[in-house]
């Protein structure tokens, strides 16, 4: 069986990685089209509340969606539809929602998912699940006069609510177990629905079902917004420059070109020092040099550029500091004053040989036998 060389298995290994990679991003980018939130305004899923934003448009009623890049309640908002939030409303965005609603807003919440059972737990309400699904109930008491909620509403209900608390009024309940329930907050109301059924694409095509939509926003005013709130959807602002590092990451397309270049020098990083072919032998043939070459080839360059007054400065230099080291004497002082210096610590110093050998090695003009002669005497005056 014939084995792969590594660069081959190297090729192969990216290539899977590229494919893969490329079938996860096709993954994500058809569940990302597919995944609409439930009950959004803008899906015309049966789910979706598409039907709803056109119908209430029609009737004369001015809806919006808009969102910003944090959440604020638009101006001139009457009513706000706050329809299975796909995520958290954290207690922030609370305190917008409650001051809004006790200036005289009126909110309403309808889900039975656990977002919304996070969102009525603001407000002491609970939600509980029933065995099986309600199909139709009948109102109990009019959320308002007009228009009259004659037919069963088409709830399709799995869940109520449970409270301590009183002060609310029931509209639609089974049994004694509400499912949509209101209370006034301030100078604004709160109208509470576990059964988001009737506001859907598909809902509002059931009898009764308008009716009823219609007693919950009837209270609106006509040049009051009837506000669908799309933050809680995950809409936001993209018109607005991204904040922060990881946003700029993220949103921009310099942001994805850095991360891109980051995960390419990351692979970079991982084949570092991995051949890409096999190494090829050096022929046994191919004679090595002898250290000692190097240096006779250094010794004959220096000797063609005519560096012998610099070697002999090398050694005059060098036997000055060594000599004087031991009896802390610069070897900057002249040469008579260096030698006396030396001579007065040192009896036995021969004083004029070593004046004279210095004295020779400054010679400007020399010849190469008598460098080596003077390079041999500094070296025994070194040894010594």
């Amino acid at each position: 069986m014939k084995k792969f060389r590594r660069e081959t298995w190297w090729g192969i290994g990216i290539g899977v990685a590229l494919i893969l990679v490329t079938i996860a991003a096709g993954i994500q980018s058809a569940q990302s089209n597919q995944s609409v939130p439930p009950l959004a305004s803008d899906s015309s899923q049966p789910d979706g509340a598409r039907a709803l934003w056109l119908w209430l448009r029609d009737l004369g009623y001015t809806t919006t969606r808009e969102t910003s890049d944090t959440f604020v309640v638009p101006e001139r908002t009457s009513i706000a539809l706050i329809l299975e939030p796909s995520y958290t409303i954290t207690a922030e965005e609370w305190e917008t929602l409650d001051t809004w609603i006790n200036d005289g807003g009126t909110l309403v919440l309808a889900g039975d998912r656990w977002n919304t059972a996070l969102a009525i737990g603001h407000f002491e309400f609970e939600l509980a699940y029933l065995l099986t699904t309600i199909p139709t109930l009948t109102a109990q008491s009019p959320l308002w006069l007009s228009p009259p909620v004659a037919a069963p509403v088409s709830v399709n209900t799995r869940a109520y609510f449970e409270t301590k608390r009183i002060d609310y009024v029931s509209h639609l309940a089974v049994g004694n177990q509400p499912v949509v329930v209101s209370f006034t907050q301030g100078q604004g109301r709160v109208i509470l629905s576990a059964a988001p059924f009737p506001f859907t694409n598909a809902g509002l095509k059931v009898a009764g079902n308008p009716e009823f939509v219609l007693n919950v926003v009837a209270p609106t005013l006509r040049d009051g917004l009837v506000w669908f709130n799309e933050w809680h959807h995950g809409q936001r602002n993209t018109s607005t420059d991204a904040r922060g590092p990881e946003a700029w990451l993220r949103s921009s397309p310099t942001g994805h070109a850095l991360l891109y270049v980051l995960g390419v020098l990351y692979l970079a990083l991982i084949a570092r020092g991995q051949l890409f072919g096999r190494p090829v032998p050096l022929p046994n043939h191919v004679s090595r040099r002898a250290p000692l070459e190097h240096i006779t080839a250094i010794a004959n360059l220096r000797r063609q550029a005519g560096h012998r007054t610099a070697e002999l400065r090398y050694y005059y230099d060098t036997l000055k500091r060594q000599l004087g080291r031991r009896y802390r004497l610069s070897p900057d002082l002249p040469d008579t004053t260096y030698v006396e210096q030396l001579a007065a610590y040192d009896p036995n110093l021969d004083a004029q040989a070593l004046l004279n050998l210095l004295t020779e090695l400054r010679r400007p003009t020399i010849s190469e036998s008598e460098m080596v002669r003077l390079a041999n005497e500094a070296s025994k005056w070194l040894k010594e």
